[in-house]
């Protein structure tokens, strides 16, 4: 199980009515904590909005009850 540590995203533009993609990628894994990008980009390639997010996993009895 995974617990949320830390949650960042920029907007950078407006967009009203458009397909978005997000493309995320993995940037550290570790053996609790791990780091994550995603990029959101519009039909043009335009990037939207950069995010970022910091997670924690929980095993065994850490996990239980959550």
């Amino acid at each position: 199980m995974a617990q949320l540590i830390g949650f960042k995203i920029n907007f950078l533009k407006p967009v009203w009515k458009a397909k978005l993609r997000a493309v995320g990628k993995v940037v550290k894994s570790g053996k609790a904590i791990g780091l994550v990008e995603c990029d959101v980009i519009d039909e043009q390639q335009n990037l939207v909005a950069p995010a970022s997010s910091t997670c924690m996993t929980l095993r065994g009895e850490k996990a239980q009850g959550r």
